[in-house]
């Protein structure tokens, strides 16, 4: 599998929530970039479950964290309901020019890493 890890730093919106990112090509080429993101997709959810693609879970937990800070009602049921969607170990996101999967820690990295080690191989 083909894929470069960025560490997220300043210059990436969701840094506050995901420490890396998998990023893969968009291109069917020698490395088939979007099949080899969709069994990235197929892992991460079979091994942490499902999560909202990553612009959607930045608004869910931005209205959850919103809400809860007054005090509101509603924000106590909808905190339950935020991590069915809001996965705390991971998103992805589906862009015109990228593909990529964020991750929360080294933990997910070294897990990820260790089945699907880089392959580093032109083909």
């Amino acid at each position: 599998m083909h894929y470069t890890t960025k560490k997220l730093d300043g210059r990436y919106v969701y840094r506050d929530y995901f420490a890396y990112c998998l990023a893969f090509s968009i291109n069917m080429s020698g490395q088939h970039g979007p099949i080899a993101f969709n069994d990235a997709l197929k892992w991460f959810t079979d091994n942490y479950g499902w999560s909202a693609e990553v612009r959607q879970w930045h608004k869910i937990k931005q209205w959850s964290l919103g809400h809860a800070k007054l005090g509101l009602p509603i924000a106590i049921g909808l905190a339950n309901q935020t991590s069915e969607y809001c996965n705390p170990h991971w998103s992805w996101t589906n862009g015109q020019n990228d593909l990529r999967i964020y991750l929360a820690s080294d933990l997910e990295l070294a897990f990820f890493q260790l089945r699907h080690p880089v392959d580093q191989k032109r083909q």
